[in-house]
């Protein structure tokens, strides 16, 4: 019997200058990624997206501000990553000091590393994004 799908939802987070909100992880690699994490039971995508952007970088939003940009299946982690293109939110991102120890905004040419080339990939489909959802099978080690 297969394993459960694992349901991960991210937000990138564009400012009124077209530049990405990063979060810099606190542990591990220490790398710079999207603000999101592991759905729980019960919930849905955004609510996941909206739950962990509040919990680590204290920024609330609502459903109607972001779209769906894209939707990933992880073949190797039998994981689908839902990607939120957000451009409205209330409050001013600080992090949480525990799963994050730093945020920031960055033009797309200027991304800080290190940076994993799957969030890449999710941060220039949203850029590109113009309304139709993006789907990808990306292939990742177990």
């Amino acid at each position: 019997m297969p394993s459960k799908s694992i349901i991960r939802a991210g937000l990138v987070i564009f400012d009124d200058e077209c530049r990405v909100l990063l979060v810099r992880h606190a542990d591990g690699k220490r790398k710079w990624g999207l603000p999101g994490g592991r759905q729980r039971e019960g919930e849905a995508a955004w609510e996941t997206a909206i739950r962990e952007c509040q919990e680590e970088i204290q920024v609330a939003m609502h459903p109607a501000d972001f779209t769906l940009s894209s939707i990933y299946y992880l073949s190797g982690r039998n994981a689908y990553v839902f990607n939120f293109k957000v451009t409205e939110w209330e409050g001013t991102p600080v992090p949480d000091g525990k799963e994050i120890d730093e945020v920031g905004f960055f033009s797309l040419d200027q991304l800080p590393s290190p940076l994993s080339k799957f969030t890449l990939l999710r941060i220039k489909d949203a850029a590109r994004n113009q309304g139709n959802v993006i789907l990808r099978k990306y292939c990742v080690k177990s």
